[in-house]
C-alpha cells in the first residue's frame, strides 16, 4: 500500500513509500476490539514529527476518516458498528495510508444528517478532542454539551492553528459571551470568522502588554495552545493573573503543552489548583459531541487539503513546521 512513513534510527525524515506492507488485522485473534479501516481522508499534527518513531510507529499520522473493510469479533457484539460504515477517529497503526487500524472506541460514525466530507471529519480527532477537553477542564463544556454559557468569557491563545480555531468554534458552540483570540494582525479576520469577539496582535508587544495588564481576574478560562510550540513560546505564568478569582467562581488555565517542569509536575500529580496540561484522550463519545455542537452553528474545520505523494508529504511538512499554518492540513488519500 501507499504509506508516509518515517525514516532513519529515530524517525525524523520522512518518506513516501508505494509498496508498504498493509498492517497486519485478525478480526478473531490480536484484534477482537479494533476495526481494519480503508483510509479517505488523514490529517497530521505538530507531534507527528516532534516525537521519535520509537513512540510513534512508522507510519505517520493519527487523524483519519475512511471505510470500515473488517471488523474485530468482539466489536461485533459491543459496538454499533459494521462493514462499509464511514468512520473518523485515531488510528492505532499511522492514518497517513492507504489502509490502517483503529480502536472501536476511539472511532466515530460520519453523520449522514449534515453533509460532513472526509477532509472535514479527518481534521476533527486530535485538534478538536483536544480543544473540547482544555474547554471540560475549565468547566466551559459540560459532558452532554447542554449547559449554555452566555455569562463566560474564554481566552484562547494561538488561536489561528488547528488546536486554536476548533476552541474558538467549539466555544461559540456553547454560547460563550466573550471570546478573546491571541494570533498575528493577518489572521484577525480568520479567527473573528471561527468565532472570536475580540482579537489581540502578539506581533505589536505593546498591545499584548496592555491586554494581560488590563485584563486581571476577567476570564473563566484561558486555553493555551501555543506554549512551547516550538519557537520559545511561553504564556503560562503570566496567563494566571487573568483568571478570575473571587466570589468562589476560580478560573482555569489549560494547555496543551509546558516546561519541563510543567511536564513534571503533570506526571507525578503535583499539578497546581487551577492549571491543567491536558493529555489528549481519543473516545467515541467526545467524537460524536463535537460533531454536534459544531452542527449547531454549521461550523467546520479549516482544511487545507494536500495531495497523498512525495511533494505533497514534504510540502505538507514543510508547512506544519513553519508554525504559520492556519487550520488543518488533510491528506485526499482515496
Amino acid at each position: 500500500m501507499k504509506a508516509a512513513i518515517r525514516k532513519g534510527i529515530l524517525g525524523y525524515t520522512f518518506s513516501f513509500a508505494n509498496n508498504y506492507a498493509k498492517p497486519a488485522y485478525r478480526s478473531n485473534k490480536g484484534n477482537t476490539n479494533d476495526v481494519l479501516i480503508q483510509i479517505k481522508s488523514a490529517g497530521i499534527n505538530p507531534v507527528d514529527y516532534k516525537l521519535p518513531r520509537a513512540l510513534l510507529g512508522p507510519v505517520i499520522g493519527f487523524d483519519f476518516c475512511g471505510t470500515i473493510t473488517d471488523i474485530g469479533d468482539q466489536v461485533e457484539v459491543d459496538q454499533n458498528f459494521k462493514v462499509g460504515d464511514l468512520v473518523f477517529g485515531n488510528s492505532l497503526k499511522g492514518s497517513v495510508a492507504e489502509y490502517s487500524i483503529a480502536k472501536a472506541n476511539t472511532i466515530a460514525k460520519v453523520p449522514t444528517t449534515s453533509n460532513w466530507k472526509p477532509s472535514e471529519c479527518a481534521a476533527l480527532p486530535v485538534a478538536y478532542q483536544s480543544a473540547l477537553q482544555c474547554l471540560r477542564r475549565g468547566g466551559i463544556i459540560d459532558t452532554e454539551g447542554t449547559r449554555l454559557q452566555s455569562d463566560k468569557s474564554v481566552l484562547v491563545i494561538g488561536a489561528s492553528g488547528g488546536c486554536g480555531i476548533a476552541g474558538l468554534q467549539l466555544c461559540r458552540a456553547v454560547g460563550v459571551s466573550r471570546i478573546v483570540a491571541i494570533c498575528s494582525k493577518k489572521n484577525e479576520q480568520l479567527v473573528k470568522d471561527m468565532g472570536a469577539t475580540e482579537v489581540v496582535n502578539y506581533t505589536d508587544l505593546d498591545e499584548l502588554e496592555s491586554f494581560f495588564r488590563d485584563n486581571a481576574a476577567k476570564f473563566d478560562v484561558v486555553y493555551d495552545a501555543a506554549t512551547s510550540s516550538g519557537a520559545g513560546e511561553d504564556y503560562w505564568d503570566r496567563s494566571i493573573p487573568l483568571l478570575k478569582t473571587e466570589n468562589g467562581d476560580s478560573g482555569h488555565y489549560a494547555s496543551l503543552n509546558g516546561s519541563r517542569s510543567k511536564w513534571i509536575r503533570k506526571l507525578t500529580g503535583r499539578e497546581k489548583d487551577g492549571q491543567s496540561l491536558i493529555l489528549m484522550k481519543a473516545n467515541t463519545k467526545d467524537l460524536e459531541l463535537i460533531v454536534s455542537l459544531l452542527d449547531r452553528t454549521g461550523a467546520r474545520p479549516l482544511v487545507k487539503i494536500m495531495p497523498f505523494n512525495g511533494d505533497g508529504l514534504k510540502q505538507a511538512f514543510d508547512e506544519l513546521k513553519g508554525r504559520r499554518t492556519t487550520g488543518k492540513i488533510v491528506f485526499d488519500i482515496s
